[in-house]
Order: structure tokens, then C-alpha cells, then sequence
């Protein structure tokens, strides 16, 4: 691997801090993986979501993974379209694969395969991640076991917390329920473009708090940080 590549993802970790946590969580689908199972999979981590070269301009900078469907998206208000991309790239993988009956708006291939594969180099062709890290127990295709079905949302965004909608326009509609944007961004939490998204609770690179929660729910203390109850 080009010295130049370990120099910018050291950069990356210690700016934001994700060296020590990401490491043999569930979002960890190299060989450190959560399970411990794999078969000839990288030692690189970041790979199987950002990669420097090739990446998915539609998603956002460094994104790995593309989407090519996403027609099918229902939203919370009930309409069908596409929410935002610091949502829709956690979906990129969180929305399911048609498994076990699931219905999925994301293409199964999209969401098996990487744009740029690990290694020295460009190689700008679709890649199986490690089938394992998330599938324990696989020993061949149809085998072992499929993940949780807690994290597989699928197309209908109705029954989920509201993504990609506007804090404001919420804390105006409901004046008195919500706590003020600055109070919510103090609190550790974050409102890209003032919308509320699934990166608004959820730290992908930290599972300190259990589910990735950017904050400890306990009490619904993370709730209670928008929410005024």
C-alpha cells in the first residue's frame, strides 16, 4: 500500500478520533472483524466504506459503496423518494439485502460488493467484502447464518425515526417540545445541513454506547437531548 494512502487515513483517524474503536466492532468487516470468522478478507478496515480513488460522487466523498436503485424508498411523511446521503450511505448497506423474505431498495449487488478493492493501487471493480464478518458461520453460499433483522430497515422509512427532515421546521411545528439546535449540538449530537439523519444519534466508528449511539440512551438520556419530555 502507497505510504501516501497510510498517511492520509492516519490523518483521518487522529483527527476524528476512530483508531481505538472501530477495531473489532460490528462495522469492522476486515479480518479483526466482531466475529472473529473470516477466510483470506483484508487487514484494512476503512476499505469496505471509503476508499481515495473511484469513489461514489453520488453519496459522498470517499464512499466506497454506490446505490443504483432508490426509487422504492418510502419516507416517514409517506411520500416515496430519497433521503439525504448522510442517511442514504448508511442505507447503502443498513437497508437490507431482500434476505429471509426482506424487501430492499438498495440493489443486493450494490450492497455485497465495494467500488475499489483493498490493495496497492486503483483496482475499479466491484469486490465481495468478507461474507463472514457479517454472515457467522458461512461455510459455502446459502450457509451459515444471517444477520440481525434489527439492522436490516428495508424501503419503508415510516415505521423508523424520522431522517432527513428539518430540525427547525420540527422545533417550530412543535414549539416547546424541542430542545434549541445549539443545546442539541452541544450535546454531542449533529444535525448536518440542519436536517435530522441517522448520523444525528449514531457514531458508525464508536460502539461505546451499544446500537453506535453517539450517547448513552440510558434514562432515554439521548432521546431527551431533542425531546422534550
Amino acid at each position: 500500500m502507497p505510504k501516501k494512502f497510510y498517511l492520509i487515513s492516519s490523518i483521518i483517524l487522529i483527527q476524528f478520533g476512530w483508531a481505538a474503536s472501530i477495531i473489532g466492532s460490528k462495522h469492522d468487516l476486515s479480518t479483526t472483524n466482531y466475529y472473529g470468522d473470516y477466510s483470506g478478507a483484508t487487514t484494512q478496515i476503512c476499505v469496505f466504506c471509503h476508499t481515495p480513488h473511484a469513489s461514489s460522487q453520488e453519496l459522498g466523498p470517499l464512499w466506497n459503496r454506490k446505490i443504483s436503485d432508490t426509487t422504492t424508498f418510502k419516507l416517514y411523511d409517506g411520500t416515496t423518494g430519497k433521503p439525504n446521503n448522510p442517511s442514504m450511505v448508511c442505507l447503502s448497506c443498513h437497508d437490507g439485502v431482500s434476505a429471509e423474505g426482506d424487501m430492499s431498495a438498495v440493489n443486493a449487488y450494490d450492497t455485497h460488493n465495494i467500488i475499489n478493492n483493498p490493495g496497492s493501487g486503483l483496482q475499479n471493480h466491484p469486490v465481495d467484502p468478507n461474507c463472514k464478518a457479517c454472515h457467522h458461520g458461512l461455510f459455502g453460499l446459502g450457509g451459515g447464518t444471517y444477520p440481525d433483522k434489527v439492522w436490516r430497515i428495508g424501503p419503508d422509512l415510516t415505521n423508523d425515526h424520522p431522517v432527513s427532515v428539518s430540525y427547525s421546521s420540527a422545533e417550530g411545528r412543535f414549539p416547546g417540545q424541542f430542545s434549541p439546535v445549539a443545546s442539541v449540538i452541544a450535546a454531542g449530537l449533529k444535525l448536518p445541513d440542519g436536517n435530522v439523519e441517522c448520523v444525528s444519534c449514531h457514531d458508525v466508528h464508536d460502539p461505546a454506547n451499544g446500537r453506535f449511539l453517539r450517547k448513552s440512551n440510558d434514562g432515554s438520556s439521548l432521546c431527551k437531548t431533542c425531546h422534550l419530555k
